[in-house]
């Protein structure tokens, strides 16, 4: 989840009641009607819009400011749904302190957010679109949450830790977090839940990261069949665990195995979401890679080159993915001894993920230790020797 900067104005744009209080229309906001009472315990809405007439993040998005009483210990869902735009909404407690936002919790790219309310007071809901100059309509909705609504918020938070920790590379503190939310998710929802699937394949790929290859295995499989079951053959959450599967299998030399897995995987993709997806470039990429490492280069060369053209275009030039796609295209040139043509490439791999993972993540690591490995392979061993050393920093 990206993370707004808050730049709220004094004015807000309407008043909004939880929790019995009489709503007082203030600046700004034109189409929400005044209200006159209404209680946490009871569902209900209001309507507005963001336009050129609302406030501006510093991203040039839009937002409106809606407020509410809240007492301490009110279990609340708030919804923020649009057909124009792709909310965003975030919650701030009567402290003036950020404690709740969301983008994606909901249905389509509506967002939701769930939770007890810490104390009492004045609260401040920002409505916000995802993207600058993002315009339209929208519905604003509240009911009282239930244990269930709860725990799965809960699951959902600890998921979205998970998927932050793995991505700066702190393993050991994202598997407890991973574990907890599979357990409230299996206890909530079931064994065969495609939520469950999620989790239980984000442990197997903490696992796989690890080289915990026989705890990764089953859990992999499981998800996998749920997936199947519950959605289909050809769902892109099956290629999903297609693809995941066929990663833990390539990680152990298991290539027999793998490739008829990311064939169906990229089939799977190249059908539901098209040849130009990020996603269909990360098939492509890994059956490239399985193809390199069993020594098969003139398969892999070509699937690289579509991959990283998908990413360059979908993604743009310096994100992570991008990076992914530069390093093994390099990599398959210093196998084959194109020494010249693969430095740049570790290069630009190198810098994109210094530039945006930061220093100490262990894919800059592995992009310091490939290009010391190219050097070293040209006997150029005054060059190599400090990048070794800051791999292993």
């Amino acid at each position: 989840m990206k993370v707004k900067l808050l730049m709220m104005a004094a004015a807000v744009a309407g008043v909004m009641g939880l929790s019995g209080v009489i709503l007082t229309p203030t600046v700004g906001q034109r189409t929400l009607a005044q209200q006159s009472e209404s209680s946490v315990a009871d569902s209900s809405s209001i309507e507005g819009k963001l336009d050129s007439n609302s406030q501006t993040m510093e991203d040039e998005s839009y937002f409106n400011v809606h407020t509410f009483q809240g007492k301490a210990g009110e279990p609340l869902i708030i919804d923020l749904t649009s057909k124009d735009f792709d909310a965003y909404l975030i919650l701030v407690d009567p402290n003036n302190n950020k404690i709740a936002e969301n983008d994606d919790g909901g249905d389509e790219n509506n967002a939701r957010i769930v939770l007890t309310l810490p104390v009492t007071g004045t609260y401040t809901l920002i409505v916000n679109s995802a993207k600058a100059k993002e315009s339209g309509s929208y519905v604003l909705s509240w009911r009282e949450a239930t244990e269930r609504d709860i725990a799965l918020a809960e699951a959902e938070r600890l998921n979205q830790q998970v998927i932050q920790l793995y991505q700066q590379g702190k393993y050991n503190e994202a598997i407890p977090l991973a574990e907890q939310a599979l357990a409230i998710r299996k206890k909530v929802l079931g064994d065969n839940h495609p939520d469950t699937a999620q989790s239980l394949n984000n442990l197997a790929e903490l696992y796989t990261v690890q080289g915990r290859y026989s705890e990764a295995e089953p859990l992999y499989k499981q998800a996998l069949a749920i997936i199947k079951q519950q959605l289909g053959d050809n769902h892109p959450y099956t290629a999903t665990s297609l693809n995941n599967l066929a990663l833990l299998y390539q990680s152990q030399g298991r290539y027999s195995e793998a490739e008829p897995l990311y064939k169906e995987a990229l089939a799977i993709r190249k059908q539901q979401l098209g040849d130009n997806h990020p996603d269909t470039a990360a098939s492509l990429n890994n059956l490239a890679e399985l193809y390199r490492v069993q020594g098969r280069y003139s398969e892999a060369e070509p699937l690289y080159k579509q991959a990283l053209a998908i990413w360059k275009k979908q993604l743009g030039d310096n994100h992570p993915d991008t990076a992914i796609s530069l390093n093994n295209l390099a990599g398959l040139y210093e196998s084959q001894g194109r020494y010249s043509e693969a430095e740049p490439l570790y290069k630009q791999a190198l810098a994109i993920r210094k530039q945006q993972l930061g220093d100490n993540h262990p894919s800059t690591a592995t992009s310091l230790n490939n290009l010391a490995g190219l050097y070293e392979s040209q006997g150029r061993y005054s060059e190599a020797e400090p990048l070794y050393k800051q791999a292993l920093a």
